[in-house]
């Protein structure tokens, strides 16, 4: 029993829920049909004053112009006065809706009233206006007392002398003739000759009952319009509801695949002989590319990268299972040929769809620095070795899944120590440009070569990253973007921090309190630190003034701490300047004999051990250097 009782008050709960989020939908659409009525409203006011103005010069002759001035002043009126009312609340008043058509109801009521059957076709237009509401009610109300407020102003018309008479509907008092002349004439001036009853009775059925079947035809069709625009408001509200859901799993999903990847850094904090680092940029909300270390053993660690054909959701699931069988034979002590060899049986068996994955893997001995590895029809790594930086040779293999019974061969490397490896997905070399070109490995390889030898694997990711997405620009990412890179060296001997801020005074603070956390981490004095920050103060603020003259950018501050010594650097993208240039000033000279300007650098280069500037392709490169420790 309380398990039905919960299940039902969950039911109410979802239904309640339902129609809470119809009721605020239908509510915000009934504001602003408030707000567009009130709009017509203003425009009808704004073609009444006109038809005053024009008609006082004679534009207009009528047979009662006098009348027909003020129902046009009355409309106006009227029609400013609803405009205002609804813009005051601003559309969120439920009797606004009734106000507003009441307003254009009396409007042509008057009109009708006045000009007789001759402006019968206005009648619908309040039925037309009320569909913006997607209410049938309404829609069928306003149609019921438009036709009897018409049939009021007929009335009144006919049996009141109100209005202009129609020739068609006139019957004539027996053995009476009626003059008339090229004006219309009203009913009160020929009252005298006409069988008031008898021209009601032949207006009524010849006009009226015509005109009440075609208005409510027409009103038919505008409560379907309306009942077809409520349904369409209901299907959006459940496509949004839809469509979020699956916004929410995708993100879910990506989560999730994300947390399948080794996301927290440093990823082995107590081994100090190697550096690992990895980042993954789905190009959609969940990705076919991977990335993979683990320590196999106490002395050996595994590196994966891996590429699955086709983008979304299909990707990722035969992601998650090619990782996961890669990952459990490693484990198992294979070598990455063999891993190779018995994952890609296994990933054939139903594959259906035609995925395929290509994956390059090594397994390093970390005691010996011997590594070996396999290559699956995957990019080329580019290893750092003795200083020199190439494409590491591979045996080409085939794509996994690509067929069952393929012998993947293996190589072997041996590693020194500062040797260093960088893996990466096609997503790099193959972005794209707004000209169509690619990023390519030419670049590639010119963007690691910039990079100084000091930097950790994180900031080499981080400026490989920069440099692609300055050559993309604001063009969409089409392929998952992923990249590790491994540094075979101690651990603890350097360290290198870097961010990006606006060429902008406003950063200083910025600038200066990530460099002084950095130099508290590593026990730096107060001389040097005070030193460090004078100098650094200075030449971000020449970059700020100098570098950019046609308009903003950017200026990266780094700082690589190795022993004694903090090495900082700011790297800019604009106009080649080398501020070590200038000639020292003459600090002995009177200071009314003294050039200005100068004496900024001059302070830099004495204040620090080294100094020196390079011009980097488009990069303007500043590195100053000091011990932070006397």
């Amino acid at each position: 029993m309380i398990f039905i009782r919960k299940a039902r008050n969950n039911i109410r709960k979802q239904y309640e829920e339902e129609e809470r989020h119809q009721t605020q939908t239908l509510w915000d659409n009934e504001v602003e049909a408030n707000l567009f009525v009130a709009r017509i409203l203003f425009y009808t006011a704004i073609l009444s004053l006109s038809y005053i103005v024009v008609s006082f010069f004679g534009a207009f002759d009528t047979a009662d112009k006098g009348r027909l001035t003020g129902v046009m002043l009355q409309a106006a009126i009227s029609s400013v006065a609803g405009t205002g009312i609804a813009y005051y609340f601003k559309g969120k008043k439920k009797w606004l809706k009734f106000l507003l058509m009441l307003i254009y109801i009396t409007i042509f009521f008057r009109a009708e009233l006045v000009l007789g059957n001759s402006v019968y076709l206005l009648i619908m237009f309040p039925i037309f206006l009320s569909v913006r509401y997607y209410s049938r009610p309404l829609t069928a109300s306003v149609a019921v007392v438009t036709l009897l407020f018409a049939l009021l102003a007929d009335y009144l018309c006919i049996y009141k002398g109100l209005g202009i008479i129609d020739y068609n509907y006139i019957k004539l008092i027996p053995g009476t003739i009626l003059e008339v002349s090229d004006q219309a004439i009203t009913t009160a001036e020929a009252a005298s000759v006409i069988d008031i009853k008898a021209t009601w009775l032949n207006f009524l059925w010849r006009s009226y009952v015509p005109r009440y079947i075609y208005t409510s035809m027409a009103a038919a069709i505008c409560t379907v319009v309306a009942r077809k625009g409520r349904e369409a408001i209901f299907a959006q509200q459940a496509e949004t509801k839809r469509s979020e859901r699956i916004s929410t799993e995708l993100s879910l999903a990506s989560s999730i695949q994300a947390n399948m990847l080794p996301n927290i850094f440093p990823a082995f904090p107590e081994r100090k002989d190697f550096d690992i680092y990895a980042t993954m940029t789905p190009a959609k909300e969940v990705g076919g590319d991977f990335y993979d270390f683990f320590m196999i053993d106490e002395d050996r660690l595994a590196i994966v990268i891996a590429d699955v054909s086709g983008k979304g959701i299909p990707a990722a699931m035969f992601m998650v299972i090619a990782k996961t069988l890669i990952k459990d034979h490693a484990q198992l002590g294979l070598t990455p040929s063999m891993i190779f060899t018995r994952v890609n049986d296994l990933l054939c068996e139903g594959n259906e769809v035609g995925l395929f994955v290509t994956s390059w893997m090594a397994i390093i001995d970390l005691k010996t620095g011997k590594m070996t590895y396999a290559n699956a029809g995957h990019n080329p790594p580019i290893i750092k070795k003795n200083g020199v930086i190439s494409y590491l040779h591979c045996i080409p293999g085939f794509v996994l899944a690509g067929f069952e019974g393929y012998q993947y061969k293996e190589s072997e490397l041996q590693l020194n120590m500062g040797d260093k490896i960088f893996l990466y997905t096609d997503g790099v070399t193959e972005a794209t440009n707004a000209q169509g070109e690619l990023f390519g490995e030419d670049r590639l390889m010119k963007s690691l070569e910039s990079i100084d030898p000091r930097t950790n694997c994180a900031t080499i990711l981080h400026m490989i990253r920069q440099d692609v997405d300055r050559f993309v620009g604001d063009e969409e990412q089409f392929d998952d973007l992923t990249m590790l890179a491994f540094d075979y060296s101690p651990k603890g001997e350097s360290s290198t921090l870097e961010r990006t801020y606006d060429a902008n005074d406003a950063k200083l603070h910025e600038v200066l309190a990530f460099v002084e956390q950095g130099l508290e981490e590593h026990d730096a004095d107060m001389k040097a630190t005070m030193a460090i920050t004078v100098a650094l103060e200075e030449m971000f603020v020449n970059v700020c003034h100098y570098a950019y003259p046609e308009g903003p950018g950017k200026v990266t501050v780094g700082m690589t701490f190795h022993h004694n010594k903090i090495y900082i650097y700011l790297v800019d993208y604009g106009i080649p300047f080398n501020p070590l240039e200038n000639e020292d000033p003459d600090v002995d000279a009177k200071l009314e004999d003294r050039k200005i300007g100068g004496l900024g650098i001059y302070m830099v280069k004495k204040s620090m051990d080294e100094c020196r500037y390079e011009r980097k392709g488009n990069q303007n490169r500043f590195i100053m250097s000091r011990r932070i420790k006397e």
